[in-house]
């Protein structure tokens, strides 16, 4: 169909999601469409939304060779996804040896982009993209300005279902609030002891609450950081992708720093709430209807990032209002 794309990507979650956003705006993209993506990360099974995402793993796809000025045969396998198919590759740009050597590979087209911003960038991450998938020639249905604050997919009531389905099991019951205090990287993780502070202050208002934290988190925190939270509020250790993908679609809200899961709660429409210290939101805010930020000077308050906790918890709040007056 021309709606369908087949995806390489090789980065993380978050950049993983906004690029499947990117993909949404692709032309002829619509609710019968399948998106195909060959990725390192895992977002969860999204076959069952519209678009249609299905993701494959790129291990024994040798994706590496791409990058090598070589003669030397890619595997059987790479060339008969991308024969004959519309590849967008997020691996490299366009004047790069990866797009000469994927055009080898006979694709019905190939657009490339180079996913690394660009020094002194003040948009947003997908409008760079998008321009330089436009200067080949990809026209887009979305103008740039309107940077896809639309970009979600279709998500089916099972999958909603399922999530609350594991809220129950843990004993927390309805649609809590999720919080994920981490991130792939320590520096991007607002305080502990100032999510722990607005997880009280939903809970306050009548408000389910819960947490959940990845593997990276139960391998660098201390067994004190996750008892702290384990005293006060149900605690989920580090969900299986399909899982956490579940309990993002059927949480009430999702509230976390800036790290991957944001992103995939964003594109699922949950109403999210990432808050940024050392990055830049302009840059790499999670998109979609129901997505907030609130932005924090990590250098000059390396706390609490300068920010209040009534703000944080004011912009919970909100986000979930406005989201149920649009349901």
């Amino acid at each position: 169909m021309a709606g369908d794309w087949l995806i390489l990507h090789a980065g993380a979650l978050g950049d993983l999601i906004l690029t499947i956003q990117l993909a949404l705006r692709l032309p002829g993209v619509n609710g019968s469409s399948k998106l195909h993506i060959l990725s390192r990360s895992d977002p969860g099974d999204l076959s069952g939304c519209r678009p249609a995402v299905s993701r494959q793993s790129v291990e024994g796809l040798s994706l590496h060779r791409l990058h090598a000025e070589s003669d030397e045969p890619l595997p059987d396998r790479l060339r008969e996804l991308v024969t004959g198919r519309r590849v967008l590759n997020a691996l490299a740009g366009v004047d790069s040896v990866v797009h000469r050597r994927l055009e080898l590979l006979g694709p019905a087209a190939l657009y490339s982009f180079d996913p690394r911003p660009k020094p002194g960038l003040n948009t947003h991450i997908t409008a760079q993209w998008q321009r330089e998938l436009q200067r080949q020639g990809l026209l887009f249905s979305n103008r740039i300005d309107r940077t896809c604050d639309s970009s979600t997919l279709n998500v089916p009531d099972e999958l909603r279902r399922c999530g609350r389905q594991v809220f129950a099991l843990l004993g927390v019951g309805g649609q809590p609030i999720l919080i994920h205090p981490g991130s792939g990287g320590r520096s991007k993780c607002w305080r502990l002891s100032s999510f722990l502070e607005v997880a009280r202050g939903a809970r306050a208002t009548n408000v389910l609450v819960c947490f959940v934290v990845g593997p990276v988190e139960l391998e660098r925190w201390s067994v004190m950081e996750l008892d702290a939270i384990r005293a006060e509020f149900p605690l989920i250790n580090a969900p299986e992708p399909n899982e956490l993908l579940g309990l993002l679609a059927g949480a009430r809200a999702f509230v976390s720093s800036d790290c991957g899961p944001a992103h995939l709660a964003a594109l699922v429409g949950t109403p999210t709430v990432a808050i940024f210290g050392p990055t830049s939101p302009t840059i790499w805010r999670p998109l979609g209807p129901n997505a907030r930020v609130v932005a924090g000077d990590s250098a000059s308050h390396p706390g609490d990032w300068g920010l209040s906790l009534e703000c944080v918890l004011l912009e919970v709040i909100g986000c979930v209002a406005d989201a149920e007056r649009s349901s």
